[in-house]
């Protein structure tokens, strides 16, 4: 009999963007191995993607993370030395989350069992595209829809979508150009932030994940917020709109954007009020390599610069120029030296 006491944890990696190729292949294995499995990949998937999406997912870990203290309170006398005890939450914190899917797991594969309401739907392939430091790329979806995702980040969507919704998991930034389709909705989730639309174009940037920031180029987007206090809450942009929403504050930002912030798609390269923080943060992102600086700037940094596909020699030049500094290009790494 297949032994399938594993696939929870694929299942776990898989819906949190941590699966390996090495899982997809098991999990694809597994599901061809039984006609029954097809179902119950569907029941599982579609449970997380309804009820387990990231507005529930911090709530699931800090339950997670109280159990923990609470069963290690009762454990103290036994977890010597005390060093040790870093190690145990981190590792229980794991084994408490697999848990927990595998329970999700037996449950559902009961109810695919026992009752004639759930329906195959047919497999349907979890795809999942990610870029380096350095790297950018364009997606072209089925439904006519283009993403292009920036450096250092990732998406997550069912090939072909569902019937009545197109969903995109997103990690980092993207630029999302989307064919209209007024049956099913397209929307993009990134750290709990939920953005929907019917065709238009528009941009979010995802990479912290205290902040995301949503702006629209074309047509008209819902954006959704959820606050543990507040509950859901609504925001609709026009062409031109700009949104940045805080989770840590709760705070929620608006006003017009300059385009060409979006022009990053197109290899433009572009500063407006930056810190010296942010421009080395952004040159790390862009060109895939270290910054290390000799000693602090005396003067903070206010950049304004576009740099279209230019390489990284010529930006450093111009950035050089004008903030006073020399720099030397290593393997991986750059080294900034002020005059």
């Amino acid at each position: 009999m297949f032994d399938w006491s594993h696939i929870p944890d694929i299942f776990l990696r898989v819906l949190t963007f941590e699966s390996s190729e090495k899982d997809i292949k098991e999990l694809q294995l597994w599901i061809e191995k039984q006609p029954e499995n097809r179902a119950k990949f569907n029941a599982i998937r579609t449970f997380w993607y309804e009820n387990l999406q990231e507005k529930s997912h911090d709530k699931m870990l800090s339950n997670i993370k109280s159990k923990i203290k609470e069963d290690q309170s009762r454990m103290n006398p036994i977890l010597k030395p005390r060093h040790k005890i870093n190690l145990y939450f981190t590792r229980a914190i794991k084994v408490a989350a697999s848990v927990l899917l595998f329970g999700l797991f037996a449950y559902l594969l009961n109810v695919v069992v026992t009752t004639e309401s759930v329906k195959d739907e047919g497999i349907q392939e979890l795809v999942t595209k990610k870029n380096p430091y350095g790297q950018k790329s364009t997606i072209f979806l089925s439904d006519g829809s283009i993403i292009y995702l920036n450096s250092g980040s990732s998406v997550n969507y069912l090939k072909g979508f569902k019937n009545d919704k197109r969903e995109i998991q997103l990690i980092g930034e993207a630029y999302f150009e989307v064919a209209q389709d007024v049956n099913r909705p397209f929307t993009v989730i990134a750290h709990g932030v939920a953005t929907t639309a019917l065709g238009t174009m528009f941009n979010v940037n995802a990479y912290s994940e205290n902040e995301v920031t949503v702006s629209l180029a074309e047509g008209k987007v819902q954006i959704e917020f959820h606050n543990e206090h507040e509950g859901f809450q609504d925001q609709y942009l026009v062409a031109g709109e700009q949104v940045a929403y805080n989770r840590d504050l709760k705070t929620i930002k608006r006003g017009i954007f300059n385009p060409k912030i979006n022009a990053w798609k197109d290899g433009v390269l572009f500063f407006e009020n930056a810190s010296q923080k942010e421009v080395f943060e952004a040159l790390e992102l862009w060109y895939g390599l270290s910054f290390l600086i000799s000693e602090p700037f005396k003067e903070e940094w206010r950049i304004n610069a576009s740099y279209d596909n230019q390489n990284l020699d010529w930006v450093l030049g111009s950035l050089g120029y004008i903030q006073g500094f020399d720099f030397e290009i290593l393997d991986k790494e750059v080294l900034i030296k002020n005059k």
